[in-house]
């Protein structure tokens, strides 16, 4: 008689097949680039699957492998992004779960087996199938959760006159990601000069206008990759991914020139930081920036200021 062993190698050999089932009864087609990752790691998880069958450790230790939770996570990420919902997560796992049941009722011959193989090998693949199942769906709330978070914080974190991040947001998440994310990241902050006296005068549309217009051209000048924020009241910043401080001022320069072009005389000032070279963290770039612009409003006439950089002895 054949032991388990035998029914997870054929399996194993099975997998495109199985894979190509569960597609059908899923109704997925892999072309499109979401649905083939998913597919992916669907088969994945259908080799993982096999090992376990083929050991003799219990579910415990299966359960507590940290590579096999870390692709059931992957796929609840794959299976949000073809649009399941929790319904579909399990149907899915369902659906696998079927199709490895019509594979060996048609491939293997259950005959050569002992009775208690057979029964403990069923036993095995439906608490795997459980725990991939349970595993699978706590994954795929916590994403659901966490991406209804991110599009509150997003929404509560918008300027309603520009549509951009306000400044607590750029503090809080946009900035220090940026710099979390690349070696070399520059900041230029753009200030409308004379904005509170314009609002004070009862200007308030023009101040408005003044602003719209500074963030339409720094829109137009950047890069892809660039985000934009608003900073203060009359402040509109933009973080800048790779690029140095020089290139930023050299941004800058073209920000200017173009708000120069325009009809009417808005005066903006810029204060131009760059990391790691003005500061160790978010917070040091942005003052660094912050004292920059502070120089250029005091010299005025729409000049741009880099700031110094960092002595030995400020690390």
């Amino acid at each position: 008689m054949r032991d388990v062993e035998g029914i997870a190698e054929e399996i194993r050999a099975g997998v495109p097949e199985i894979l190509v089932a569960w597609q059908d009864e899923r109704e997925i087609f892999a072309g499109e680039a979401a649905y083939h990752r998913l597919v992916e790691s669907i088969g994945k998880v259908l080799v993982v699957f096999t090992e376990f069958l083929r050991s003799p450790s219990p579910l415990e230790e299966f359960s507590r492998e940290g590579t096999t939770r870390a692709l059931v996570e992957k796929i609840s990420g794959h299976q949000r992004e073809v649009g399941r919902d929790a319904v579909g997560v399990i149907e899915d796992y369902a659906a696998l779960r079927r199709c490895v049941w019509r594979f060996v009722e048609k491939k293997v011959d259950l005959s050569a087996f002992d009775g208690g193989e057979v029964s403990r090998f069923f036993v095995k693949l439906m608490q795997a199938s459980d725990w991939v199942t349970e595993t699978g769906l706590e994954a795929f709330d916590r994403i659901e959760r966490q991406n209804v978070w991110n599009a509150l914080g997003r929404a509560a974190a918008t300027d309603l006159l520009t549509g951009l991040p306000d400044r607590d947001f750029f503090n809080r998440q946009l900035f220090p990601q940026a710099i979390e994310d690349h070696d070399r990241v520059a900041l230029a902050v753009f200030d409308v000069a004379n904005f509170s006296d314009t609002v004070a005068s009862g200007e308030v549309g023009r101040a408005r206008e003044a602003l719209l217009m500074l963030t339409e051209t720094v829109g137009e000048v950047v890069s892809e990759g660039a985000v934009r924020a608003r900073f203060g009241d009359d402040e509109i910043c933009v973080v800048l991914p790779h690029m140095s401080s020089e290139e930023a001022y050299r941004l800058a320069e073209e920000v200017l020139e173009r708000l120069a072009e325009l009809p009417g005389e808005l005066l903006v000032d810029a204060g131009v930081a760059g990391y790691p070279e003005h500061g160790r963290d978010a917070d040091e770039v942005v003052r660094a920036a912050m004292g920059a612009l502070s120089t250029a409003k005091r010299v005025g006439g729409s000049g741009i200021v880099v700031a110094r950089e960092r002595t030995g002895g400020s690390r």
